[in-house]
């Protein structure tokens, strides 16, 4: 009870300190005023507000000087009429660096992140009034931004019944894709597995054309993860369903898990992934990836230009191609799918209505087909002619023109975060690309169960807490353990006996209650409700 009271003063005592990070609630109109010498109404000035968001870990963003002085933020506050003052802060810091902030009070005019109201990270300062209800304003200055997100995105950062930010979101939950070494299925005289009947046939052949790790294997099951997807079973924090009249994690199937775990101790035991492929980590498989000694792998979908350049530095006449995720016992498969949204814009409290109404306007402005070409392709005349509708327009070649041009990505914040439908088709692999993000993507991916605020029982029992991508420690450790052979795949009934009591009892019955009353539960595609 003290540490509730603690909290909630810390939240009240941070709202407060907002007053002086935001424009303090002063309603000076920034963005209209008079001439007063010759009586005509000059141009409205600049609407000046701050702005923080996370690096992404793009190279492009965290090498810069002084972004605030980059071409193409000041083109758009040439074409939005404002004057933004952007803070950085680092990817792999982006959690604390906001913590900081919050508990300092230096909350900027907009904060951009990508974790919705409901959040834990969230939902006490959206309770404690930090971020504004934006549902009015978008009504009067926001009407691009309403016809074009989607009603999934808006619920999603709908709390309470009111939207506290404006998502970036995504057309095709499922991102994750497979990739495989589409000149090897030529070498060897066979067609890309179907189903996950067919992968260990192909690996083998892999296997003797010389491939050091014909299966991408990663720590944690990162990126490599689409034979659990097969079977249904993958052990993630938004991979609940209900069984009985229990909301239970999709590894309680213990059939289809099983089956699962067999296939890795199958691939391990026949050399056909790394055998330290327990501690591979990010940098080691990319490393791997890209010297063409990985046969098949998952990656995000739009990549697959890209790492097909990286693996033709080593492998001149390698080739990448995007596949189905074999499926499994149900005829489905893939990687499970994201939640609708992306990043997001949350604005401070403490705003003027009028600032408020034009940072609204200054999104508004990314979902235009005017910004969509701007986002795209640049300037015209400067990065791209026209003839008629059609653009002309030459891909970056230089690391210099390709951070220019991945700088002015990152600046459009609201977009479908998919993919570019209007760039795709001019870049690498980009028409196989646009091809697989309609007919592939959107018809594999694996749905269930999550919770916003996530399990409170998480908390007290951390080590089977999972992430959105990887298992919970207990699991993961149980997981490898009979991959390696240390135990028996067949026991698997009794890891779910011991994880419940050692705490899963506790984390089911949270679930149950918390899907019975329907508070802060998330259905996702295809989850399994009978």
């Amino acid at each position: 009870m003290k540490k509730s009271m603690i909290s909630l003063l810390c939240v009240i005592l941070l709202a407060g300190l907002l007053a002086a990070c935001g424009d303090g609630g002063k309603t000076k109109n920034s963005n209209a005023g008079t001439d007063k010498g010759n009586g005509k109404e000059a141009a409205a000035a600049p609407t000046k507000f701050t702005m923080a968001k996370g690096t992404l870990a793009m190279k492009a963003i965290e090498s810069v000087e002084d972004l605030n002085k980059d071409k193409w933020v000041l083109e758009l506050e040439k074409r939005t009429n404002t004057d933004v003052n952007i803070t950085l802060i680092p990817h792999k810091d982006f959690g604390q660096k906001v913590s900081l902030m919050f508990a300092g009070g230096d909350v900027p005019d907009v904060l951009v992140g990508n974790t919705t109201p409901s959040s834990n990270a969230m939902k006490d300062a959206v309770d404690a009034g930090v971020f504004m209800p934006l549902d009015d304003i978008l009504k009067t200055h926001g009407q691009n931004l309403l016809n074009s997100i989607p009603k999934e995105a808006w619920d999603s950062v709908t709390y309470d019944g009111k939207i506290y930010s404006i998502p970036q979101y995504l057309s095709v939950q499922s991102r994750r894709a497979t990739f495989v070494r589409a000149d090897l299925l030529e070498k060897a005289g066979i067609e890309a597995p179907k189903t996950i009947d067919d992968l260990l046939p192909m690996l083998r052949e892999f296997k003797k054309l010389g491939v050091e790790q014909p299966f991408g294997f990663r720590e944690n099951f990162k990126y490599a993860d689409f034979i659990l997807g097969a079977y249904d079973v993958l052990p993630y924090s938004t991979m609940y369903e209900k069984q009985g009249d229990q909301i239970v994690p999709k590894f309680f199937d213990s059939e289809n898990m099983m089956k699962a775990l067999g296939v890795y101790k199958a691939m391990y035991d026949e050399g056909l992934m790394a055998k330290d492929f327990a501690t591979i980590t990010g940098a080691m498989w990319t490393k791997g990836r890209d010297s063409g000694k990985i046969g098949i792998y998952n990656a995000n979908a739009n990549q697959l230009g890209i790492y097909e350049a990286e693996l033709k530095n080593a492998v001149p006449d390698g080739k990448l191609a995007m596949i189905a995720s074999p499926t499994g016992p149900d005829g489905k498969g893939g990687m499970m799918l994201y939640n609708s949204t992306l990043e997001q814009a949350y604005l401070n409290a403490k705003l003027s209505k009028e600032k408020a109404e034009a940072i609204v306007k200054f999104f508004d402005y990314m979902v235009t087909e005017e910004a969509a070409t701007f986002f795209s392709f640049g300037i015209e005349g400067e990065n791209y002619t026209k003839e008629g509708d059609k653009i002309n327009y030459k891909l970056p070649e230089s690391e210099e023109d390709r951070f220019s041009e991945q700088r002015r990505d990152w600046l459009w914040l609201i977009k479908d975060g998919a993919y570019n439908a209007d760039k795709l088709p001019l870049e690498p692999k980009g028409e196989e690309m646009l091809k697989s993000f309609e007919s592939i993507l959107p018809h594999e991916g694996r749905g269930g169960f999550s919770f916003a605020p996530e399990l409170k029982s998480y908390t007290q029992y951390p080590d089977l807490a999972p992430k959105f991508d990887e298992p919970s420690k207990f699991i993961l450790d149980h997981m490898i353990k009979m991959i390696y052979g240390k135990e028996n795949i067949s026991d698997w009934p009794k890891v779910i006996e011991e994880w419940k009591a050692n705490g899963g009892n506790e984390i089911i019955k949270e679930a149950t209650d918390r899907f019975n009353k329907q508070e802060g539960v998330e259905i996702g595609p295809g989850a399994n409700v009978q």
